[in-house]
């Protein structure tokens, strides 16, 4: 089966934007997939802060 893909407009400052793109041109990746990688990575972590503490 297919993934579906959603499609999300974000509001940045322009200089943001601009550093973002030269992060990705610098990974030689799309801006997209720079963005995607650094969601996954902050929710990865927010999951990990949620997880209980064990004694």
């Amino acid at each position: 089966m297919p993934e579906t893909v959603v499609h999300f407009q974000i509001r940045m400052p322009p200089v943001l934007h601009e550093q973002l793109a030269s992060w990705a041109k610098e990974d030689k990746a799309s801006l997209n997939a720079l963005i995607v990688g650094i969601l996954e990575k902050a929710i990865a972590g927010h999951d990990g802060a949620k997880s209980p503490v064990k004694e």
